[in-house]
C-alpha cells in the first residue's frame, strides 16, 4: 500500500473527527439545507472568511473541513433556533513558540439576525455576530453585517467588523481601544475585548451561476497577519515568516452543490493563496425516511355486535380461571412481533391494563398506538377500558387510558383526534391485580458486537480511535432489579496509555499521582491511563434497584464497579409527574478510584459526590437541566445543560460547568463545558430502533466539574414515556 504523503496525513487527522461523526447522515430524500447556500471557512453562511446575515434553516447541523497553507478549521455549525447560529471550530496555524511548531486553536462563534428580509421592500436582513469570542482569542473578531437579495440569483452583504475582521483598512475606533488576548488559561468570554479597536469595513457578493455552481468575492479586512509573519498585525506572539503576505484584501471562491447535502469548494485569498473547502448539513427536522420502513401495524378489529357475541359481551367468560392466561400469552406474542415486551396485565370483564416495554420505537407513542390495536384484537368484546403503562424496565412510568369504542371510530382519522380521546396520568406504582407474564422472570440476554471508541480534539493528535469486542450480559431478577455488565477486548487501535505531567505512564503509576502540581484530584486528566489495555476490561458491573414507592417518585440504588475510572455504590431519588414539565431530583455517591490496569483493583482517592437536580422542559422542545453539589474533585459548583429535542429524536445541547475551583487550579480552558448531539439510529435508516449515535464533544478533560459516568440515571430512563414526549410523538399513534 502507498505511503501517504505528509501532506494527506495532515488532512486525514484534521478532516477525520468531523467526517465521521457526520459521515451517518445525509441520505435519499433529506431536505435541502445547503440549497441556495453558502458556508464560509468558519463554517456560518458567508462568502469566504466574510459573514453575511442569513441563516440556516432551522435545525440544521452541518461541517466544513476548510485547508490552505494559511490555515486549517473544522468547524461544527447548528442553526439553534430559527435567529441563532452557533459553530464550534478546531483549527490549526503554525507557531515559533510551539516545540511541536503549531496550535491547534478551538473557538466559538455566535451569530443572532435581529432582523429579516423584505423580500418585496428594501429591508435587508440584519445580523450581528461574535467570532472566537473567547478564550485565547486568536480568531478574534465582532461584526454588525447586512444582507440584501439584489435578484434571484444576486445577494449583497456589507458589514462592519473589529478584531481579525479589522487588521487592514481600519476607519476608526468607536468604542475604545482593544486590549491584548487572553495569556492566561483561556476559555472564558473576553468580554472587554467586544466591538474594542479598530474599526473596518468589509463587502461581500454571492452570485448562483447555476442551480449548482456559487460564485463568490469579497473584500477583507482579514490579512493573516499572524499567519504571514506580520508580527506588529498580530494579536498574539505567535507567527512564521515563511509564508508571504496577501498581495491584496479580495478573495474570490467557488462553490459546487452535488446532492442537496454536499458542497465542495475553492478559494484564493488575496491573489496568493489557495484553499479548498468541503461542506456537509443535515436538517434534524427532516429524515431521509420520514414515514418510516417499519411493517404497517395490524388493522383495529371492531368487535362483533351483541347479537352476533351475546357472551363475549355479557362478560361471563372472565369467569373462567384459564381465560386471562390464554388472552395474556395470545397479546404478549402478538406484542413480542412488535418489539414489546408484555410485562404484566390485568383483566376484568369491561377494563383491561397491560404493562409493556417498548424495545423498537423511538416515539413510545408509536408503542402505545400498536398495543391498541392489538388489544382490540384479543380482547372479549366486553371490554371497553383500555390502559396502556409504559414500564421503563420495571419502573412504571405514564398510563394511557383510552375507549375501546374511540380506537374502533377514530383509525383512520387524524391522530389529534385519538390524542384529544385520551387520557395520560401517573402511573400506579403497584396496583394488585396485574398477573406476570408467565416465564418472563427471572430474564436474561446477553450481547457480543464489535465497539468503536474514538477522541477528538486533542492538540497533539486530533483523532484518537480503538476497536475492539464488547461483551455484555443483563440478568433481571424481579422487575427493577438487575445485574449487568460489559466486558471489552481491544484489538487495535491509536489511543495509547499516556500519563499526565510528562512522566510515562510506568513513573506516573509508580509514584502513585493523584494530585496535580495545585492540589487538585486527577479524577479525569489522567483518563488516557485507562486506554490501551491488553489485556479484557470491565467498563461497568453494577446490581442495581430501580423502584417507585409513589405515583410520582423514581427511586434507584446502584452498587459495583460504576465506571471505568470509579467504582462504589449510587443512590438516586427523582420526583417527575407525568403531566409536569418540571422534575426534581437528588444523587449521592460514594466512590474510589479504580486502578489503571486490575479490572478489580483499587488507587487511593475516595470522594463522596452528590448534585440536587431540577429539570424543565419547555413546549419548544427546549430542555434546561441545572445541577448544583459537589463534583469528583471535591470542587462545588454548579452544571447549567441546555438540550434540544425535536419529535424525530434528535437532541442536540450544551453544558458548563462552575465550580470553586479557580481559573489556575481548573488550568487550560478555565472551567468545564462542551457539546453533546444524539442521532437516532432509525432517523437514518428508516427502520425503528431505540440505539444512537453521537456523543459529546468538549475541548479539554480536566479535573474541574466532572460528574461520576454511571449508567441508569432515572430522568434518561423515564423522560421518554412521560406525558410530554408521548404527545410531542403523538402524530406516530397509527402509524
Amino acid at each position: 500500500m502507498r505511503a501517504h504523503s505528509p501532506l494527506t496525513r495532515r488532512l486525514l487527522a484534521s478532516t477525520l473527527p468531523v467526517a465521521l461523526l457526520l459521515g451517518p447522515g445525509a441520505g435519499p430524500a433529506l431536505a435541502d439545507p445547503l440549497i441556495g447556500a453558502n458556508l464560509n471557512t468558519r463554517g456560518l453562511p458567508g462568502a469566504i472568511d466574510t459573514p453575511t446575515a442569513e441563516m440556516m434553516p432551522d435545525a440544521t447541523l452541518g461541517a466544513t473541513l476548510s485547508y490552505s497553507d494559511l490555515a486549517r478549521r473544522n468547524t461544527l455549525v447548528f442553526q439553534a433556533l430559527p435567529r441563532l447560529s452557533v459553530s464550534l471550530s478546531y483549527g490549526r496555524f503554525d507557531s515559533l513558540e510551539e516545540s511541536r511548531g503549531y496550535v491547534w486553536d478551538r473557538s466559538f462563534d455566535l451569530r443572532y439576525q435581529f432582523l429579516d428580509e423584505d423580500p418585496t421592500g428594501w429591508r435587508p436582513a440584519v445580523a450581528i455576530g461574535l467570532q472566537d469570542f473567547m478564550g485565547t482569542g486568536f480568531y478574534s473578531a465582532e461584526y454588525l453585517v447586512a444582507t440584501k437579495t439584489i435578484t434571484p440569483r444576486l445577494r449583497v452583504s456589507a458589514g462592519l467588523g473589529w478584531g481579525r475582521l479589522a487588521q487592514d483598512g481600519g476607519i476608526g475606533s468607536p468604542f475604545g481601544d482593544r486590549p491584548g488576548p487572553d495569556e492566561e488559561e483561556g476559555g472564558k468570554p473576553n468580554i472587554d475585548q467586544w466591538f474594542k479597536g479598530e474599526m473596518a469595513p468589509f463587502v461581500n457578493a454571492t452570485w448562483q451561476a447555476t442551480d449548482k455552481l456559487v460564485l463568490t468575492a469579497e473584500y477583507s479586512g482579514d490579512k493573516y497577519a499572524c499567519e504571514t509573519g506580520q508580527a506588529e498585525d498580530c494579536a498574539r506572539a505567535v507567527w512564521v515568516s515563511d509564508s508571504d503576505e496577501l498581495k491584496n484584501r479580495i478573495n474570490l471562491g467557488v462553490n459546487y452543490a452535488f446532492g442537496d447535502n454536499y458542497q465542495i469548494g475553492g478559494y484564493l485569498l488575496g491573489g496568493q493563496q489557495l484553499g479548498v473547502q468541503f461542506s456537509v448539513a443535515m436538517n434534524a427536522r427532516q429524515a431521509p425516511y420520514p414515514s418510516g420502513i417499519e411493517p404497517a401495524p395490524a388493522p383495529v378489529r371492531p368487535r362483533a355486535s351483541p347479537s352476533a357475541d351475546p357472551e363475549g359481551w355479557s362478560g361471563a367468560w372472565s369467569a373462567d380461571p384459564t381465560a386471562q392466561p390464554a388472552i395474556q400469552k395470545a397479546l404478549s406474542d402478538a406484542l413480542d412481533k412488535e418489539g414489546q415486551v408484555l410485562e404484566s396485565m390485568a383483566l376484568s370483564g369491561n377494563r383491561a391494563e397491560v404493562r409493556i416495554r417498548n424495545h423498537r420505537y423511538m416515539q413510545h407513542a408509536e408503542a402505545v398506538g400498536r398495543t391498541a390495536r392489538l388489544m382490540t384484537r384479543a380482547l372479549p368484546p366486553s371490554v371497553e377500558t383500555l390502559v396502556i403503562t409504559t414500564s421503563a424496565d420495571g419502573l412504571p412510568t405514564s398510563s394511557v387510558t383510552l375507549r375501546r369504542s374511540d380506537v374502533e371510530r377514530l383509525e383512520n382519522t387524524e391522530a389529534s383526534q385519538i390524542a384529544n380521546a385520551a387520557r395520560i396520568t401517573d402511573a400506579e406504582p403497584r396496583p394488585g391485580d396485574l398477573t406476570y407474564s408467565e416465564g418472563l422472570f427471572p430474564r436474561f440476554r446477553w450481547a457480543l458486537k464489535p465497539y468503536l471508541s474514538t477522541s477528538l480534539f486533542d492538540p497533539d493528535e486530533p483523532f484518537r480511535y480503538e476497536v475492539g469486542a464488547a461483551a455484555s450480559a443483563e440478568y433481571e431478577f424481579v422487575p427493577g432489579l438487575v445485574l449487568e455488565g460489559t466486558v471489552r477486548q481491544r484489538f487495535f487501535g491509536s489511543t495509547e496509555q499516556e500519563a499526565p505531567g510528562g512522566l510515562s505512564p510506568e513513573e506516573y503509576d509508580a509514584r502513585d499521582h493523584d494530585y496535580d502540581e495545585n492540589g487538585v484530584p486527577r479524577v479525569r486528566s489522567d483518563g488516557r491511563m485507562y486506554s490501551a489495555n491488553k489485556s479484557p476490561t470491565i467498563p461497568r458491573m453494577t446490581l442495581s434497584w430501580y423502584a417507585k414507592p409513589s405515583d410520582t417518585v423514581y427511586t434507584r440504588f446502584t452498587g459495583g464497579l460504576l465506571e471505568r475510572a470509579y467504582a462504589g455504590v449510587s443512590t438516586e431519588i427523582l420526583w417527575y409527574p407525568t403531566n409536569s414539565p418540571l422534575a426534581v431530583g437528588a444523587e449521592l455517591n460514594r466512590v474510589r478510584k479504580r486502578d489503571f490496569r486490575d479490572v478489580f483493583g483499587f488507587r487511593d482517592y475516595e470522594v463522596t459526590t452528590g448534585h440536587v437536580s431540577a429539570y424543565y422542559r419547555f413546549d419548544n422542545g427546549i430542555m434546561t437541566q441545572l445541577d448544583v453539589g459537589q463534583y469528583l474533585a471535591g470542587d462545588v459548583g454548579a452544571t447549567l445543560t441546555i438540550e434540544r429535542e425535536f419529535a424525530n429524536g434528535w437532541r442536540i445541547g450544551a453544558w458548563a460547568s462552575k465550580t470553586d475551583l479557580s481559573a489556575e487550579e481548573y488550568g487550560e480552558g478555565s472551567f468545564d463545558k462542551g457539546v453533546s448531539i444524539s442521532i437516532p439510529l432509525g432517523w437514518g435508516t428508516g427502520s425503528p430502533s431505540l440505539r444512537r449515535v453521537g456523543g459529546d464533544i468538549r475541548s479539554l478533560s480536566r479535573d474541574g466539574g466532572s460528574k461520576l459516568r454511571v449508567g441508569g440515571r432515572l430522568y434518561d430512563r423515564v423522560r421518554d414515556s412521560q406525558a410530554d414526549k408521548l404527545y410531542q410523538g403523538w402524530g406516530r399513534f397509527w402509524r
